[in-house]
C-alpha cells in the first residue's frame, strides 16, 4: 500500500481511514482549525483516457450534490479541489458507526429505535428532494449513526441532480440490488418516490432482521423486487404494516408523494398504537471508537467487544475485514480501536477572541424607547378592548334577532300536518333550507329533511320502485352526508340492482356508498356488515376491470381494494381475497 501523502490542498493528512473505489484520510484543517475527512478520487491501473473523464464527473458530481445542500441529517461538504494532478474533497469527519454495523450486531431494533433512526432518514432526504438531489442508494450502510446519536446520510457518488443533464444513459442500472425500487431495477427514469422505497426497504429490515426481498443472486433479487410482496413481519404491528406496504408498492404512483408525507404516515401509526409519548430512542451501542485531539472516547462498553471493522462512511463498497498491513501501517489504525496521536507537526496557533464592541444605543436611550413602546402597547390593547367590545354588543343584539327568526322557522316545520304528503313536506323544507339562517338551525333541518327522503324512499322500496328509492336514499344522503343509514339504505338498493353484465362504475358506487357507512355508523356490528359490503362490491369492481383489461382502470380498482382493507377484519377471508386480486392488478 502507497504511504499517504503529507497534504493536500491546505489540509495536513493524520492517516489513512479506508480505501475501495476511492481513498478516505483523516486530516487536520489548520485554517479553520478544526479535524475533516479527505476524499480522494482514485483512478484505476489501465483506464482509457473516456473513463478517466467519466471518473471525474462522477467524482464532481458527487461533491456537488452533497455540497447543494446543508442539513444535520446529511454529511456536509466543505470544498473540492486539485493539488499537483490529485482530485480530492473535504468533508466533515464522522464518528461512530453505521446501521450496518448496529444491524450486524444486533440483529434487528426495536420499532421506536427504528422510527427515531428511519424518521431523520426521512428530514434528510426531504431536504435533498427539495433541492433536487436524488440520492439513488439509501441502505444501511451509507447511513451513519453518531456517537451523539444524530443519523447523517453519506455517499452521493451515484446521486442524480434534476437541475443538471443526467451522466447516466437510460437503461443503465446504478445502485445496491437489495434496496433498489422497481423503476430502478429496469433503468427506468426516477424520482424522490424511488429513494423512499429504499427507505421501506431499511425500514422493514431494522424490524425484521432480514431485507424484504431475499436472493442468493443478483438476478434471484430483483426478480423478487420486481414480482415478490413481502411477508408481514411480527415485529411491525398493524399501524407501520400499512406504512410499509405503501412504501414498497411496486408502482410509484402508490408510492408516499414525498418524504414529508411519509414521516407524518409513520408518526400517526406510532400515535395510533401508543399512548402518551414515545419513549426516548436509547444512544447507539458503544463499542471502542477512534481516538484523537479533538474526541473523547465514549464510556467502556459492557460484555464482549463488538468485531472490529474497516469502514468508510463516505465510500460505498468499503466494508471489508482490514488485512494486518493495513493494522500495522503507521498512518492507520482501526477506526474503531483507539491509536497514537497522528496530529500534524508545528503549533497550532493560539485563538484570541476579539475586544467586546460598544453598545450602539445608549442604555438610557433604550430605557426611554422601551417606556413608549410600552406606553402605545398599552393604549393600543384598550383601544382593541373597547371595540371587541362594541362588536360584540352589536352582533348580540343581531343573533338575539336571527335567532327568533330560526326558532320561529322550525316550530313551523316541526308542525307540519301529519297528513300533508312526504313530497310537500320536502319542498317545503328545500324552500327555508334556502334562506339565511344559524348553522346550528340548518344542521337540524337537514336532519329532518334527510329523513323525509328515507320515509320516501322506503315508500318507493314498498311499491317495487328500486330506481326511485335510489335516488331518494341518495339525495337524502347529500343532505346529511353523516347519516350512516341513509349510505347503507343507498348501498343495499345499488346491490340489488347488480347482475350479470352490470356497469362496473355501478359496482363501484355501491362500494364508495357501502364505505361510507362502514366508516360513518358507530355500532361495531352493524359497520363490520358494511366493511364486508363495501369489500365484495371492490372486488366485484375488480374482477370485472380485470376481465375487460381495461388497464387504464387497473390503478382505480387497486384504490379500491386500498380503501376495502381498511374497513375489513385483517383476519377475514376476505383480506386473504383481496391480496390476490391486488397481486393480479399489480
Amino acid at each position: 500500500m502507497n504511504s499517504p501523502p503529507s497534504t493536500l490542498g491546505q489540509y495536513q493528512i493524520i492517516r489513512e481511514i479506508a480505501r475501495s473505489n476511492d481513498i478516505v484520510y483523516e486530516a487536520y484543517d489548520p485554517l479553520m482549525n478544526r479535524r475533516v475527512a479527505i476524499k480522494e478520487l482514485a483512478m484505476p491501473q489501465g483506464a482509457t483516457s473516456q473513463q478517466q473523464e467519466e471518473r471525474i464527473n462522477r467524482f464532481k458530481r458527487e461533491a456537488q450534490a452533497a455540497g447543494t445542500l446543508n442539513h444535520p441529517n446529511i454529511m456536509t461538504v466543505f470544498s473540492f479541489a486539485e493539488d499537483n494532478g490529485r482530485t480530492f474533497m473535504a468533508m466533515e469527519y464522522l464518528d461512530g458507526c453505521t446501521l450496518r454495523n448496529e444491524l450486524d450486531t444486533k440483529g434487528s431494533l426495536p420499532i421506536d429505535r427504528a422510527v427515531e433512526i428511519i424518521g431523520q432518514v426521512l428530514e434528510g432526504l426531504a431536504h435533498a428532494h427539495s433541492k433536487g438531489v436524488i440520492h439513488r442508494d439509501i441502505k444501511p450502510d451509507n447511513i451513519q449513526i453518531l456517537s451523539n446519536g444524530t443519523i447523517k446520510i453519506t455517499d452521493f457518488g451515484i446521486a442524480r441532480l434534476t437541475f443538471q443533464p443526467n451522466l447516466t444513459m437510460d437503461g443503465q442500472v446504478f445502485g445496491t440490488p437489495s434496496y433498489m425500487s422497481p423503476e430502478q431495477v429496469v433503468g427506468r427514469e426516477i424520482d424522490a418516490r424511488s429513494d423512499l422505497f429504499s427507505v421501506g426497504v431499511v425500514l422493514y429490515e431494522m424490524l425484521a432482521g432480514q431485507k424484504p426481498f431475499a436472493g442468493d443472486s443478483v438476478v434471484s433479487i430483483t426478480y423478487a423486487i420486481m414480482n415478490a410482496e413481502p411477508p408481514h413481519p411480527p415485529q411491525a404491528n398493524f399501524a407501520i404494516w400499512q406504512v410499509l406496504t405503501r412504501a414498497l408498492d411496486k408502482s410509484p404512483q402508490m408510492r408516499y408523494a414525498n418524504a414529508d408525507d411519509m414521516s407524518k404516515a409513520i408518526k400517526d401509526a406510532i400515535k395510533a398504537t401508543q399512548s402518551g409519548a414515545m419513549a426516548a430512542v436509547p444512544p447507539p451501542a458503544t463499542g471502542t471508537y477512534a481516538v484523537g485531539p479533538y474526541m473523547t472516547p465514549p464510556p467502556a462498553p459492557t460484555g464482549p467487544p463488538p468485531p472490529i471493522y474497516a469502514y468508510n462512511p463516505y465510500q460505498p463498497h468499503s466494508y471489508t475485514q482490514p488485512s494486518q498491513a493495513y493494522q500495522t501501517s503507521p498512518y492507520q489504525t482501526s477506526p474503531y480501536q483507539a491509536g497514537p496521536s497522528m496530529m500534524p507537526p508545528g503549533n497550532i496557533p493560539i485563538y484570541y477572541p476579539p475586544p467586546p464592541r460598544q453598545p450602539l444605543i445608549k442604555p438610557e436611550t433604550a430605557s426611554f424607547m422601551k417606556r413608549v413602546a410600552l406606553t402605545f402597547l398599552i393604549v393600543g390593547t384598550l383601544f382593541l378592548l373597547l371595540l371587541e367590545g362594541i362588536n360584540a354588543l352589536v352582533s348580540g343584539l343581531s343573533n338575539a334577532s336571527q335567532e327568533q327568526h330560526d326558532v320561529k322557522i322550525s316550530n313551523e316545520l316541526s308542525n307540519l300536518p301529519a297528513n300533508m304528503p312526504v313530497e310537500e313536506k320536502i319542498d317545503r323544507y328545500k324552500s327555508e333550507l334556502g334562506k339565511h339562517l344559524a348553522v346550528g338551525v340548518q344542521a337540524e333541518l337537514r336532519h329532518r329533511l334527510a329523513a323525509l327522503y328515507e320515509v320516501e324512499g322506503n315508500q318507493a322500496l314498498a311499491h317495487a320502485d328500486t330506481r326511485t328509492a335510489e335516488v331518494c336514499f341518495a339525495q337524502g344522503a347529500e343532505v346529511d352526508p353523516s347519516n350512516a343509514a341513509l349510505w347503507s339504505d343507498h348501498a343495499k338498493v345499488l346491490s340489488s340492482l347488480i347482475g350479470p353484465g352490470s356497469d362496473p362504475e355501478l359496482m363501484m358506487d355501491a362500494g364508495n356508498s357501502w364505505l361510507q357507512a362502514a366508516t360513518l355508523e358507530h355500532d361495531t356490528s352493524k359497520s363490520v356488515v358494511y366493511g364486508k359490503g363495501a369489500a365484495q362490491a371492490f372486488l366485484a369492481y375488480a374482477q370485472s376491470i380485470l376481465a375487460t383489461q381495461d388497464r387504464d382502470k387497473f390503478r382505480k380498482a387497486r384504490e379500491a381494494l386500498y380503501n376495502a382493507r381498511t374497513v375489513t377484519d385483517q383476519n377475514d377471508e376476505i383480506q386473504a381475497k383481496i391480496t390476490d386480486m391486488l397481486a393480479q392488478l399489480s
